[in-house]
């Protein structure tokens, strides 16, 4: 399984595709894969609800939040802060560097 693409919309949120459909006993992996795309990220918390599980991370001293639903196999990155600033600076990052791995 791969990332297809990483979409930022409307500047506030990163939206992830995947190559293939995924279920909740992959997120483990698609969060390492994602992270992977994040250099010096750090995780903070990971909490699992029944359909949902999120994951709080730093990087550059902010924190994001890495967003996973089963149901509808969304998953997406929010800056906590609702700094747009940094929330396209990540987009920059992770998109770069998720294209010199194709």
């Amino acid at each position: 399984m791969k990332i297809k693409e990483f979409i930022l919309l409307d500047g506030c949120s990163i939206a992830i595709q995947f190559d293939q459909a995924w279920f909740e006993e992959h997120i483990s992996f698609l969060i390492k894969l994602i992270l992977d795309n994040i250099a010096d990220a750090q995780i903070v918390e990971r909490i699992l609800g029944a359909d949902r599980e999120y994951v709080r991370f730093n990087w550059l001293n902010n924190q994001f939040i890495l967003h996973f639903e089963s149901y509808s196999q969304s998953s997406w990155i929010e800056d906590e802060s609702l700094d747009n600033i940094k929330i396209i600076e990540l987009f920059h990052q992770i998109n770069a560097q998720n294209n010199s791995r194709s």
